[in-house]
C-alpha cells in the first residue's frame, strides 16, 4: 500500500505541493508518480491499475472517471470550497460516498463540507512548507507590507472574498510601502517574501492559506482573518489573528502595523516566533497526515 499516482497540475502552487509531498513520501519508501492532467494520458487507466492509490484535486475526479478509473479508486482532496461545490454541481452530493477517500486541507473546509450537506465527514490533512527553500534571516524593521494571493475573487452571490484592496489600504493607512504579487512563478516566491516585512491576508474565505506559512517561514510578520487554517496557525504563534469585518480589520491591522513599525525589537521577536512555528510545519512533519489518510480504513460515513 505504498504506491501513489497523483493526477493534477505539475506547475503553480499545486505542482509545488505535489512535488514536495511526493519527495517526502519517497523518503518514507513510497513509489510516487505525478501525471499532468492538462496533457493527454491515453494509458492512464493501465497506469492507475498499477498503483494502490490515485489522488487528485478539484477538476481531477471527472477527468479520471473519463479515463475509466472508478471513483472507488480515487482519493479526492479539496483545497477550497469551490472544489467541493464543483463536485456537487457536476456529480451530486451522493457521489462523495463513492470516493475511496475524501479529504480537505483545513478544519474550516471540513465545516464547509458539512454545511453544504455532504454527509461524509472528510479527513483533514495539513499542508506543509519547504522550510529550507523559504527560510531567510528574520526581517529587522517593518517598512513594506505584501499581499500574495489573487487580488479579487467573488462568491456566487457576488461578495468579494479575497479583498486585496483591503490589504493595500492597511499598508497605506500605516504609512508603509505596499507590494503585491499575482501569477508570480513559484520559484520566485521566496524572493518576494524576502522583499517584504509583513504579509496581510484579509480574505473572507480561504482553503488553507499557504502563503501565511511561507511568509512566516521567511521570518516575516503575518496578519490574517479567522478563515481557512489561519486560526490554528495563529494559535501556534505563526501569525496574528484579526477580525473578519472589513472596518474592524482595517483598524486592527493598522494599529498592529504602527506598533511594530515603531518597536523593531518587538517586531523582530514576533517574526522569530512565527518562523519557529512555521518550521514545525515542514513537509517532513506534515507528511504523516497524508500517510494516515491513505492508511485509513475506507469508510463512507
Amino acid at each position: 500500500m505504498k504506491n501513489l499516482l497523483i493526477f493534477g497540475y505539475t506547475q503553480w502552487a499545486y505542482g509545488q505541493l505535489h512535488n514536495a509531498l511526493a519527495e517526502q513520501l519517497r523518503v518514507r519508501g513510497w513509489k510516487v508518480t505525478i501525471k499532468d492532467w492538462r496533457a493527454s494520458n491515453p494509458n492512464l487507466a493501465a497506469e492507475a491499475a498499477q498503483h494502490d492509490h490515485v489522488m487528485t484535486v478539484f477538476d481531477g475526479p471527472q477527468a479520471l472517471v473519463g479515463y475509466g478509473i472508478p471513483r472507488e479508486k480515487i482519493t479526492f482532496v479539496a483545497h477550497a470550497e469551490f472544489d467541493i461545490q464543483g463536485i456537487i454541481a457536476t456529480e451530486g452530493i451522493d457521489s462523495f460516498s463513492r470516493y475511496r477517500h475524501y479529504a480537505v486541507v483545513s478544519d474550516s473546509l471540513a465545516c464547509s463540507s458539512l454545511a453544504l450537506g455532504i454527509p461524509r465527514i472528510p479527513t483533514v490533512v495539513r499542508l506543509g512548507v519547504e522550510t529550507d527553500k523559504y527560510r531567510r534571516p528574520v526581517a529587522k524593521r517593518l517598512r513594506t507590507v505584501g499581499y500574495a494571493a489573487r487580488w479579487e475573487r467573488k462568491t456566487n452571490s457576488g461578495v468579494e472574498q479575497k479583498r486585496g484592496r483591503l490589504a493595500q489600504s492597511c499598508a497605506e493607512e500605516a504609512g508603509l510601502e505596499f507590494k503585491r504579487t499575482e501569477d508570480t512563478p513559484m520559484d520566485q516566491m521566496p524572493d518576494f517574501y524576502e522583499s517584504i516585512d509583513a504579509l496581510i491576508m484579509p480574505s473572507l474565505q480561504e482553503g488553507a492559506g499557504l502563503p501565511a506559512i511561507e511568509a512566516a517561514a521567511s521570518g516575516r510578520l503575518v496578519i490574517g482573518t479567522p478563515v481557512g487554517h489561519f486560526p490554528r496557525l495563529a494559535y501556534e504563534g505563526l501569525g496574528i489573528l484579526g477580525p473578519l469585518d472589513e472596518k474592524a480589520f482595517l483598524q486592527f491591522t493598522v494599529e498592529r502595523l504602527n506598533f511594530f513599525k515603531n518597536n523593531p525589537i518587538a517586531y523582530q521577536h514576533t517574526c522569530k516566533i512565527a518562523q519557529d512555528a512555521a518550521c514545525e510545519r515542514d513537509w517532513s512533519k506534515m507528511v504523516d497526515d497524508w500517510i494516515g489518510l491513505f492508511s485509513t480504513k475506507i469508510s463512507n460515513s
